[in-house]
């Protein structure tokens, strides 16, 4: 009953993992489009835009946050395995269960720090000393929001991993 709804909740997380992930393909493919036309506009015209450039680096938060979930999703962060080939199964699957500890407490962190600073740019409505004027709070959000997504996944894929058995040692 606990596995069926653990498993339940994981493929919720999936779907809203893989949501953001195609958001921020789109962000990544405005963001191209718009520093094409910037090009564009300074080099044919000598007039470039005052926002592009600023925008684009705020969106590259988005387009790192949103992702990472899915990336996790999908197993593809990067990892170094050259040790654990040579370990068995059961060794190989506790230390995994270790390494997605220590990651849930580093998002744990992240989530709270990024938190904190979020609330004190919107309490304090911090802007970007540029011409834009940016809010830092709605540049700042996606940072909560990817690193809960993150810690989320991690948290629901080591709890299927954990209600799996360990496989029987070959040693």
């Amino acid at each position: 009953m606990a596995t069926t709804r653990v498993h339940h909740i994981l493929a919720g997380l999936k779907k809203i993992n893989r949501l953001a992930a195609t958001l921020s393909g789109c962000i990544l493919l405005f963001i191209t489009l718009a520093i094409f036309i910037d090009v564009f506009l300074r080099y044919f015209f000598n007039s470039p835009s005052i926002w592009i450039t600023e925008v684009s680096t705020y969106l590259f938060l988005y387009i790192i946050f949103l992702g990472t979930a899915y990336a996790l999703q999908l197993d593809m962060h990067i990892k170094v395995t050259f040790i654990v080939g040579f370990l068995g199964a059961r060794l190989t699957k506790i230390i995994d269960l270790l390494t997605a500890i220590f990651a849930m407490i580093f998002c744990l962190v992240l989530l709270w720090q990024t938190t904190v600073m979020t609330w004190t740019a919107f309490k304090e409505d911090w802007t970007s000393p540029t011409m834009l004027s940016a809010p830092y709070a709605v540049i700042y959000i996606i940072m909560v929001i990817g690193t809960l997504l993150l810690f989320l996944t991690f948290f629901f894929q080591t709890l299927v991993k954990l209600l799996e058995p360990l496989p029987e040692s070959s040693e």
